[in-house]
């Protein structure tokens, strides 16, 4: 959507700027006089607050106020606001003769910016013309950095502060060129997230009920399938095992959905469905009402035990870490932890509490763990303990299972990181949330890659928490934190 904010555009030549102009300084403002010579008619298209995507604390100014101040500029002639991610869709609609950016687009960006080069194809179709405008650069990112006006909190502040007095932005990207050296193994309960929309109608005539009426559904990947297509843009290569039921387009489904980069290995388990966990949804304000999960807990047959373990035990040898993800749902026999306590040093562990399992999952039946990361109330759950400190439950936990690293994520209230007698505290980057589903899973699964790239730990927190303050704005697993979208809120976060 598209929102107009003055009159109509005329037949002139007409120049197109996009951008967010979350601070405007005098760079923009020589950069949008420089396009206005090109043409008669000077549009500026501002990206709403929704889809900004600097990073958490951005944008500074909401899209009202950029646009308020962009359209008291004498040189401008309309300001539209982009409810859109890119600026194609008011190309297709005003065709400008020219379109704009930036000498901060250079031409290695423009080729590996899929974004721009969408929207330089569609100012072709349309007889239009792409320029760079060669202005001096100055950088929004960089002020706001500087001058402390991004909307963080004092904590997060703070947290980035301290990683920037030892780390400069290069030092920090030859640190995530580690993560792309990993051959990852991923093993878990391969799930599908379903998530269907109603309406309330009103009360049955003839019975004590509501009814609602269907809207529309969406089904993601979940569980060890979204852990694998969110390594796949971080690592060397990513290997999953898991299993799914009998129905073909479940399967189908799954294969259409992995990215490419994932190798599977997917073991039937017999007389199951492939795990559904179906959660429904007020279609206004999105609110979970109720979940109804169709899934077979039973643990494995001994016969698919003898094929996933034939499988694990040559992935297990040439792999740099194993992320294991223990929904508690049958797939991991007693044979197959010891398999992977085998290869302990280089294992990563999540086994989750929940609805079906709690009372009967448990840590204790892992021994050793190079990491556990885990949720706080999963952790004092464990220990049976709601009011001692973390440093004490860590202390208890050690006495049951040996780890080198404990990460206990604690929802808006941050994360904690324990490792050789230190403590890292990392805040939440954000304290709202759209739909948590998932969140936990991303924040593993990013930690898991930090750690065994042997990144700094402030940063690994950082990248963690940067990951699962995206996953929480977005219902479910629609979309992925990726390498790209890390790149770019670094940049901006450490100019």
């Amino acid at each position: 959507m598209i929102k107009k904010i003055k009159k109509k555009i005329n037949k002139k030549k007409i120049v197109l700027c996009h951008g967010v102009f979350d601070l405007v300084h005098t760079g923009h403002i020589n950069y949008l006089k420089k396009a206005k010579e090109l043409g008669d008619h000077l549009v500026v298209s501002v990206t709403s607050d929704n889809h900004v995507n600097k990073g958490p604390g951005r944008p500074v100014f909401n899209t009202q106020q950029r646009i308020s101040f962009l359209t008291e500029l004498k040189f401008v002639d309309e300001v539209y606001e982009s409810n859109n991610p890119t600026a194609v869709e008011i190309i297709r609609k005003i065709k400008p003769n020219f379109y704009c950016k930036g000498i901060d687009y250079p031409l290695n960006k423009i080729i590996d910016d899929q974004n721009l080069k969408n929207e330089i194809s569609a100012v072709k179709k349309n007889k239009g013309k792409f320029v760079v405008i060669s202005e001096r650069k100055f950088s929004s990112s960089k002020l706001i950095n500087d001058n402390d006006l991004n909307n963080l909190n004092d904590k997060c502040k703070d947290f980035l502060k301290s990683i920037r007095t030892t780390k400069s932005l290069n030092q920090i990207n030859l640190d995530l060129k580690k993560l792309n050296n990993l051959k990852v193994l991923v093993i878990g309960e391969m799930i599908i997230d379903e998530y269907i929309f109603i309406n309330p109608v009103g009360k049955s005539g003839k019975e004590p009920i509501l009814i609602y009426k269907k809207d529309n559904q969406n089904k993601f990947i979940g569980g060890s399938g979204y852990i694998s297509n969110l390594v796949s843009s971080f690592a060397k290569s990513v290997d999953l095992v898991s299993l799914i039921g009998e129905k073909k387009e479940d399967l189908n489904f799954i294969k259409k959905n992995l990215n490419k980069k994932v190798k599977f290995t997917f073991e039937k388990k017999e007389n199951s469905p492939t795990i559904v966990k179906t959660r429904y949804l007020d279609a206004y304000k999105n609110n979970k009402i109720m979940g109804i999960y169709k899934l077979n807990d039973e643990v494995i047959s001994k016969k698919v035990e003898i094929k996933l373990l034939s499988k694990l035990k040559k992935l297990l040898k040439t792999c740099d870490l194993i992320v294991v993800a223990d929904y508690g749902h049958g797939l991991f026999s007693k044979k197959i932890r010891n398999e992977l306590q085998k290869f302990y040093n280089k294992m990563y562990l999540n086994t989750q509490i929940n609805s079906f399992n709690r009372g009967f999952h448990t840590l204790s039946n892992y021994k050793k763990t190079n990491a556990l990361i885990l949720n706080e109330s999963e952790l004092r759950y464990e220990m049976r303990d709601q009011n001692s400190k973390l440093e004490k439950l860590l202390k208890k936990l050690k006495n049951r299972i040996k780890l080198n690293h404990l990460v206990v994520t604690q929802g808006r209230f941050g994360s904690t990181h324990f490792t050789r007698n230190k403590k890292f505290f990392c805040p939440a980057f954000s304290e709202t949330a759209l739909d948590s589903t998932g969140a936990g899973d991303t924040y593993f699964a990013l930690t898991a890659l930090g750690i065994a790239a042997k990144i700094d730990f402030k940063l690994v927190n950082l990248i963690s928490s940067l990951a699962s303050a995206y996953s929480v704005k977005n219902l479910s697993n629609k979309e992925y934190y990726n390498l790209t979208l890390l790149n770019k809120h670094l940049s901006h976060m450490f100019k």
